[in-house]
């Protein structure tokens, strides 16, 4: 089972954004932990939705900040969330209609962890970076 921690090479150097992270990554390690313990579907569910709404949060606070601040790669950026949102939808509606199916539950969490640490670690840190040169704090 694909795991993750915060550590500090996550950290994008903007409070608000490494906290909801944070709060990203701690949701991933209970729907890790939910599969491995087998905890059945209903709490596999109950993590997914969660990570669906949370990130719908997250995402459309990075894009607030980053279309207030008029930062040249909000596009790029939200297409990354779009695409992430859809995935997350499908596989959603895999484990829906298949149940917690172990090779199921697993490229759900091998994905979400994933594109998680790939997306903090780039297009994330860019933004950190962005606002850092520009001295801003949010």
């Amino acid at each position: 089972m694909v795991s993750i921690e915060w550590d500090s090479n996550l950290s994008v150097g903007v409070e608000l954004i490494d906290e909801q992270h944070k709060m990203l990554i701690q949701r991933l390690r209970e729907l890790s932990e939910a599969i491995e313990v087998t905890q059945g579907t209903s709490q596999i569910m109950k993590t997914l939705d969660f990570l669906i709404d949370y990130t719908d949060f997250h995402f459309s606070t990075e894009e607030k900040h980053m279309t207030e601040l008029t930062y040249p790669g909000l596009g790029a950026h939200r297409e990354q969330h779009g695409v992430f949102k859809d995935s997350l939808n499908r596989l959603v509606e895999d484990f829906e209609e298949e149940g917690a199916t172990g090779a199921l539950a697993e490229s759900v969490n091998v994905f979400l962890v994933n594109w998680l640490i790939n997306h903090i670690k780039g297009v994330d840190k860019e933004f950190g970076d962005y606002l850092r040169q520009k001295d801003i704090t949010l």
